[in-house]
């Protein structure tokens, strides 16, 4: 979180505290207390329900977000890969499909494609406001819970995020530990998220970029 960000927040809870407190006041001059709740509420407690609030559910909404911006990722993004591995002459090539959960403070992301499951350990969702772009960086482990197991497929993805239509696109490279190295594309279908790579297929066929070949 940049200087700007901290600055913003400071100030905002500042806003909520004297809102808050003139609030609280007029209550209790008018004598409008139900069951002593307003003598209970103290303007600390306010501030805590507002960034619960805002971190979980606030900073999507449009004019909310325009305080303390972040992109939403949050959903089912599907796209293909290209591979190219050290001990193989043609590359890979398939369908994978990206499943992130997102909160203010939080991003995780479950990667699926028709043989394997990639779990996130370690990411980082960069923003340039000079230039006003995303970057999107994730070390994964096809093991959940041993990230650190050298015979999984432990890798590194580095994606930028794009404008596209209404929605947004992921494109960028991944390399892993065994040497393979490729491409990334991604189209964001849904802003559910699903469990398998067949789920992610499904609401690709259901989208309309489907018609459109975007991928």
């Amino acid at each position: 979180m940049n200087r700007n960000a901290q600055l913003r927040i400071v100030i905002l809870s500042y806003l909520i505290s004297v809102a808050g407190s003139f609030g609280l006041n007029y209550l209790k001059i008018n004598g409008i207390d139900v069951y002593g709740i307003v003598d209970a509420v103290k303007v600390s407690s306010i501030l805590t329900l507002w960034w619960i609030f805002y971190f979980k559910q606030g900073w999507k909404v449009p004019l909310l977000n325009k305080t303390l911006y972040k992109i939403n990722l949050s959903g089912t993004w599907y796209g293909t890969y290209e591979s190219v591995s050290p001990d193989k002459k043609k590359p890979d090539t398939g369908n994978i499909v990206l499943r992130i959960n997102q909160d203010f403070l939080c991003i995780s992301i479950i990667s699926y494609t028709a043989n394997f499951k990639n779990y996130s350990y370690s990411e980082e969702l960069k923003y340039e406001e000079k230039s006003n772009t995303h970057e999107l960086v994730y070390v994964y482990s096809q093991k959940e819970n041993s990230p650190f197991d050298l015979n999984a497929r432990n890798g590194t993805s580095d994606l930028k995020v794009l404008n596209f239509e209404d929605t947004y696109k992921l494109e960028g490279d991944f390399w892993t530990i065994h040497g393979s190295k490729g491409k990334l594309e991604f189209v964001k279908v849904s802003s559910k998220v699903v469990d398998s790579f067949e789920d992610g297929q499904k609401l690709w066929n259901q989208s309309k970029y489907t018609m459109q070949g975007v991928i």
